[in-house]
């Protein structure tokens, strides 16, 4: 009797430990699908927020918060279509930032190059803008194609690049017909003909080269 007394007690504890473990299990879960539901309405109130058209430093705090890599990206795109460069700057880095846990690395950096290539298209009627954020926008398309030479998106880079290098050139004759505006036609004609071995393929060198023949003496 005496063992079987021991027997019925080891059950009994036995019992009430599974019955421990099981509701630190139960609890466990229980705190998971919490959360796990609160960030499902964290990231339904985001979509729906881009989906409006938003982007703003609230929302860029809020993307970050979440910690999921596919939303920051989403929202970069969507920052860098209305034109929230440093926006979408930072909600990129943020992407890039998390290193091995990311899985669109190429996606992330074709973003990335776009953003001072939007840059360059902003600043058009300021030629001087437009050529120091020609030479930065060139830099970073050229470095992307570099850099994912199997990507998708190379292909969407190169008409881009030869955009940057028309606005470069047509930005450098602006400058050139201003010299001559200014009555520096030495200027003029220096820059003109940096136009024709800068960009030969141009429709400004084209141009600048017509201007040459008409400005001989």
């Amino acid at each position: 009797r005496a063992t079987a007394m021991t027997e019925m007690k080891t059950m009994k504890t036995t019992r009430m430990g599974c019955w421990i473990v099981l509701a630190l299990s139960l609890t466990g879960c229980a705190g998971n699908q919490v959360r796990s539901q609160g960030q499902e309405a964290a990231l339904a109130d985001v979509r729906a927020r881009l989906a409006m058209g938003q982007c703003d430093t609230a929302l860029t705090q809020q993307v970050q918060s979440l910690g999921e890599p596919a939303v920051l990206l989403e929202a970069a795109y969507q920052c860098l279509t209305l034109a929230r460069l440093d926006v979408a700057q930072v909600l990129v880095d943020s992407y890039r930032q998390q290193g091995e846990a990311v899985s669109e690395a190429d996606y992330a950096a074709y973003l990335a190059a776009l953003i001072p290539y939007a840059r360059f298209e902003l600043a058009r009627g300021d030629s001087q803008l437009q050529l120091q954020l020609g030479r930065e926008a060139h830099a970073a398309l050229t470095g992307f194609v570099r850099a994912h030479p199997q990507s998708g998106y190379r292909a969407e880079m190169v008409p881009r690049v030869q955009a940057v290098l028309e606005g470069m050139a047509r930005a450098e004759y602006d400058l050139a017909v201003l010299d001559q505006e200014r009555g520096d036609l030495a200027r003029a004609k220096a820059r003109m003909r940096y136009v024709q071995r800068g960009y030969p393929r141009s429709a400004a060198a084209a141009d600048a080269t017509a201007w040459l023949l008409d400005n001989q003496g």
